[in-house]
């Protein structure tokens, strides 16, 4: 996956607090997995409801600029605003981006210790598409 759905994820859930942002997580390995094991419906969803997100300014907060332009307040505006949106098909998309953010995010065991809670056990591997 590329750089526009990695920026899109980083935006959907930086860090804050105590707590680390996905771009402290194994993003990375997360995306290789999903690339590896999700339906290709899934993985074209997650990429174009990324660059919806990213190229969707001009939507939210009427700016017509990329995401990554943006200042940290205006990408915060946009992110909030992007959630709620009045067209549907923006909203779905964006929200697929952000439950791929808080998967990745809330697997991982330094976000799980600050909600003081078990490390997940790992994947047993027993399902995968096509099994």
């Amino acid at each position: 996956m590329g750089w526009v759905v990695r920026y899109a994820l980083r935006m959907m859930m930086p860090s804050g607090g105590s707590l680390p942002g996905v771009v402290d997580t194994h993003m990375v390995t997360f995306l290789r997995q999903l690339r590896r094991e999700a339906p290709f419906t899934v993985r074209l969803g997650l990429i174009l409801g990324s660059w919806f997100f990213v190229f969707g300014p001009i939507l939210t907060i009427f700016v017509p600029l990329p995401a990554f332009l943006l200042s940290k307040r205006l990408r915060e505006k946009h992110a909030q605003r992007a959630t709620v949106h009045r067209f549907y098909l923006f909203r779905q998309a964006v929200l697929l981006v952000k439950m791929f953010a808080g998967l990745c995010w809330g697997r991982d065991p330094n976000v799980r210790a600050g909600f003081e809670m078990a490390p997940l056990d790992p994947d047993p591997g027993t399902w995968r598409e096509g099994s």
